[in-house]
């Protein structure tokens, strides 16, 4: 079967969609650590980190209403992780890409 770039279409989809996923969460969560950056934790509050009702929702927990500013910057992180996630998955596309087609030109 011929290499054609459709093949790699679903996997390019999926890398920019996540992208601009990430992109959307680590937006959201900035905001919401520069909105409570103002306000400062509670000296009991240090030892503990509070997860957002996003992460909740895809954990499968309840989602809690309040939020803090350490379950901001772990959701930021998280963020952080799942937009490395899919350059990741852009990057092997185009690798696989260029492997598809120097094995078309072989034969």
């Amino acid at each position: 079967m011929p290499f054609t770039p459709v093949m790699l279409k679903p996997i390019m989809q999926s890398g920019l969609s996540g992208l601009n996923a990430a992109s959307q969460s680590f937006d959201r969560d900035a905001a919401q650590i520069a909105q409570l950056d103002a306000t400062t934790s509670e000296p009991t509050a240090a030892a503990t980190v509070r997860i957002s009702p996003e992460a909740r929702t895809v954990g499968g927990a309840d989602a809690d209403a309040d939020t803090s500013l350490e379950g901001a910057m772990v959701d930021s992180r998280i963020a952080k992780y799942s937009f490395m996630a899919n350059i990741k998955t852009l990057q092997t596309g185009d690798e696989m890409a260029d492997e598809l087609t120097k094995l078309g030109q072989k034969s």
